[in-house]
């Protein structure tokens, strides 16, 4: 068997070398620059970096973005019409946060090719609130924040984890998600209400529509039987129940009991608040349980 030449050795001697050298410069590098400046493209978003303790790194945020209270203040530069580039750009940020599933592509892109460092939210599964959260706890400034953010977001896992405890062995309930009076528009099972659905021990009976927000028909809600309308919109309860009343989707005597209520403007945002609006609807629909046959 032929030894290794001198040349040989000695070549495998800088390699090893220079790897540990490598490695050693990465155990020891700065980490990476907490973003000072940061622009949130999305309410879901903006909500969320507060809770993670890096709210005040915030410059400007989109029009819906109204909680928590100090977001009111910022100036807002993204609404439905799209983001103002011009608005971003002269704020110098260093971090822009957009909304894969709301925010133009196109307008993400421009940012990009602009030089802008963007990072991409888009949250389909109730696990992704923690998992984002985490994320954002990075950017906190104080480990004071940072460790809040991240008991926080483990608070969420265990909450959503006791949740599917206590109702996974309860009669399962097909509901109908509308979201308002008038057109009868729902949410799919490619929305993550619909898992929020579930967890409460109830079915969305047009979960298997493949669009995320389908507008259905009157007939269709008849022909797939729900034992529950669930109501995302509150105010429009009587206008929803006269409507349906008329139309003989529950039997008389029984009708008050079908309907049930979602905190829509925090379940539709998916942040921590959306598990306390969770929460509630499990108790309302287990309460709605108790009355149907």
């Amino acid at each position: 068997m032929r030894r290794p030449s001198v040349l040989a050795v000695g070549a495998s001697r800088r390699v090893v070398a220079c790897v540990l050298a490598l490695v050693t410069h990465a155990l020891h590098a700065s980490p990476a620059p907490t973003p000072a400046r940061i622009v949130s493209l999305a309410p879901h978003t903006t909500e969320l970096l507060f809770a993670a303790g890096a709210g005040a790194q915030l410059v400007a945020v989109s029009e819906s973005c109204d909680y928590p209270p100090e977001a009111k203040s910022l100036p807002r530069v993204s609404g439905h019409r799209g983001t103002n580039l011009e608005a971003v750009l002269s704020l110098k940020p260093d971090r822009v946060v957009a909304w894969r599933g709301g925010n133009r592509a196109a307008d993400v892109d421009a940012l990009r090719r602009l030089g802008v460092a963007v990072d991409e939210s888009e949250i389909s599964a109730l696990a992704d609130i923690g998992r984002e959260l985490r994320r954002f706890s990075a950017w906190a400034r104080h480990d004071g924040d940072r460790q809040l953010a991240l008991a926080r977001a483990n608070g969420a896992d265990q909450q959503l984890a006791s949740l599917r405890a206590r109702y996974a062995n309860k009669r399962r309930l097909r509901a109908f998600y509308q979201l308002g009076a008038g057109r009868l528009f729902t949410l799919s099972g490619q929305h993550y209400v619909s898992e929020a659905l579930a967890l409460c021990g109830a079915d969305n009976v047009f979960a298997a529509v493949p669009l995320p927000a389908p507008e259905v028909s009157r007939e269709a809600v008849l022909a797939a039987k729900p034992h529950v309308v669930i109501l995302a919109d509150p105010a429009a309860l009587n206008d929803v129940r006269q409507s349906w009343s008329d139309a003989g989707l529950f039997p008389a005597a029984m009708a008050a009991g079908r309907f049930v209520t979602a905190d829509g403007a925090r379940l539709h945002r998916p942040t921590l608040r959306s598990i306390d609006a969770i929460d509630a609807l499990c108790r309302q629909l287990d309460e709605a349980r108790d009355r149907i046959p």
